[in-house]
């Protein structure tokens, strides 16, 4: 994660990447916002909201979110949450109080997962906030699709580097 030479990076704080996303880094939690275009984000996560450091990560992830939102005036997100085997039910609800709270501007967001879990989690997440919102990928293949009809093009999806 850091460099032994570099000072250890507080919990949930804003680390930005050289080509311009942003990390935000709990203990057994991480997330890489990427935005593509204006109004077009891609969340890269990987483990799980298992500490109250986790949710300062998540909390700060959807700040981030915001600020998107509110640059762009509209959001899609898409979300590779393959390197996450579960979402708690505090993240679900978190995540779709998020989801509700900005429901008109939002449009219908993107989920890629591996994990049969996750794909039990994010259907749990679509009956908190209605049908449509969500939509869910198990191939990467037709996520990159996904992302080319929203009008990014991206030959591989990234890591999360911390």
């Amino acid at each position: 994660m850091t460099s032994p030479a570099e000072p250890p990076v507080p919990t949930g704080a804003r680390q930005v990447q050289a080509d311009g996303a942003v990390v935000f880094v709990g203990p057994r939690l991480a997330f890489r916002v990427a935005a593509l275009r204006a109004g077009v984000v891609l969340v890269t996560a990987r483990g799980s909201a298992d500490t109250p450091g986790d949710t300062v990560a998540e909390l700060a992830m959807h700040a981030e979110l915001d600020r998107e939102l509110e640059r762009a005036g509209s959001l899609t997100v898409f979300a590779d949450v393959r390197e996450s085997s579960r979402m708690p039910a505090a993240s679900r609800e978190l995540t779709a109080k998020w989801l509700k709270r900005h429901q008109a501007r939002v449009h219908p967001c993107h989920v890629l997962v591996r994990s049969k879990l996750m794909e039990m989690a994010v259907s749990i997440l679509t009956m908190l906030v209605g049908g449509g919102m969500l939509k869910l990928h198990s191939k990467p293949d037709t996520f990159l699709e996904a992302m080319r009809k929203a009008g990014v093009k991206l030959a591989a999806l990234p890591t999360i580097e911390a």
